[in-house]
């Protein structure tokens, strides 16, 4: 190959990774996933190819699988690591089982973290290694971060993959993210990147009395991002971000915890009320608004049938019947009830200024302690804590 000319086999040379590289970081500031200098510094560090091998790539003719190898890389593989987008990298059953998360996702997780120099950080889900050697180069020291995962495949890869990264010393454990790392601790940050249906009470005796936990827990309307920080034996915070992540495994994992979703039903038979005026905002393509989801959080907290539906937010009564609130009216099929405790919540959301996920105040408390609900707000049981709400 020519001096300055592009291989024409495909494979890019280093200049155009460091371009690659740059560019996808000036993307994300541009869209206000990176911040500060400390996290657009990482990112411009950490090159994120090094830390994938095979993974999966969903195009306009299905999933393909892309067999990458990180110290050769190919100019298409690059292109779809170094943009804003999330990769699976392991498949159980047909459905991810780890992945790198998306790109502007973990940088907006940074951020929330708030990172020091010197801290000691425990991330729940070591997936590629990706976010743990981005988290090394912000608090600067490999040594001060642990990363643990329950798959031992996943664990003697990313241990592998972040030593050729020149990350050997990041400490990559295998074992249940549940049990933490006693060991390690006090922690002045914890993360989990996985879904969780609770928090697990190790993370809390684990995490520094001045420490911050970010974890995304579920609730009606996936996994929003919780922001915690220790209280006693609790801990207290807010709701930050929207989010989606594959759900844990094992004791933080909770079955059914609200509806999985709706029946699909001949549309012959499902019925269409419109609204004499919009109540939520028109969709845009592949993007839900805001609004429906601050309803459904709010819906989740009265009630376990609230789920999402492809129409919109909605209770399910599973083969019984189901009613949704779409941005043009309602639908609803078998169970006129449904539809109208649906518009009941609708209008009480409306009347209390229509809060959004981020208004609520949240904590959580140990199964064991004063069950009442906040005056004035909602409680739900969890496995290990009771997390309390109230709008502020």
């Amino acid at each position: 190959m020519s001096e300055g000319r592009p291989d024409p086999r495909g494979y890019a040379d280093e200049a155009e990774i460091r371009a690659m590289v740059d560019r996808y970081s000036g993307e994300l500031k541009a869209v206000g996933a990176i911040e500060s200098a400390a996290v657009e510094r990482a990112f411009r560090t950490v090159e994120r190819h090094r830390l994938l091998e095979t993974f999966y790539h969903r195009g306009a003719e299905g999933t393909s699988t892309l067999e990458h190898d990180p110290g050769h890389p190919r100019r298409d593989h690059l292109t779809l690591i170094y943009a804003d987008t999330v990769l699976a990298t392991r498949h159980i059953n047909g459905r991810p089982a780890s992945s790198t998360s998306q790109a502007s996702l973990v940088a907006k997780m940074l951020e929330f973290l708030d990172l020091g120099e010197g801290m000691k950080i425990l991330e729940v889900g070591a997936g590629t290694g990706y976010n743990a050697a981005l988290l090394a180069e912000i608090v600067g020291d490999q040594r001060r971060v642990v990363t643990v995962d329950v798959l031992e495949d996943v664990v003697d890869q990313t241990r592998r993959l972040l030593a050729h990264a020149g990350y050997p010393q990041i400490q990559v454990l295998l074992r249940d993210g549940f049990d933490g790392a006693a060991e390690q601790a006090p922690f002045d940050r914890i993360v989990a990147t996985v879904g969780c249906s609770d928090l697990s009470p190790h993370w809390v005796r684990q995490l520094a009395d001045h420490g911050t936990m970010l974890v995304p827990l579920e609730h009606a309307n996936g996994h929003p991002l919780a922001l915690l920080s220790k209280d006693g034996e609790g801990l207290r915070g807010r709701l930050v971000l929207r989010t989606g992540f594959i759900p844990v495994r094992g004791p933080l994992h909770i079955e059914d915890l609200w509806e999985p979703g709706v029946v699909l039903a001949d549309q012959a038979e499902v019925v269409r009320e419109p609204d004499p005026g919009p109540r939520l905002e028109a969709r845009q393509p592949d993007q839900e608004p805001d609004d429906e989801d601050d309803f459904l959080f709010y819906l989740g907290l009265h009630d376990r049938r609230a789920c999402h539906a492809r129409e919109g937010p909605a209770l399910s009564g599973g083969p019984d019947g189901w009613a949704a609130l779409a941005p043009d009216g309602m639908r609803w099929w078998k169970d006129v009830s449904l539809a109208r405790e649906l518009d009941r919540r609708y209008r009480e959301w409306d009347a209390r200024g229509r809060p959004a996920m981020g208004d609520y105040q949240i904590s959580f408390a140990p199964i064991g302690s004063d069950g009442d609900p906040p005056p004035g707000g909602w409680q739900i049981e969890r496995r290990f804590y009771r997390e309390r709400l109230t709008l502020g």
